[in-house]
């Protein structure tokens, strides 16, 4: 269940950084290029997935019952 959820942060920030891009390119700002975009999803993505590994490792006893 946690790493779903972690998946859902990957595609919340991804989301929302299109979204800031797609509002400053219609006033004429070019701030936010797609591989920058790319690059913090990346990251964004890495993180979540070792988050998810470490949790993943220390469950409690009670889950393998």
């Amino acid at each position: 269940m946690k790493s779903k959820k972690q998946g859902n942060v990957v595609v919340l920030v991804t989301g929302l950084l299109g979204a800031a891009k797609l509002t400053l390119e219609a006033f004429g700002y070019s701030i936010i290029t797609e591989d920058q975009i790319n690059a913090i999803a990346n990251g964004v993505a890495a993180a979540a997935a070792v988050v998810a590994a470490f949790l993943n490792n220390f469950k409690e006893e009670k889950d393998a019952r």
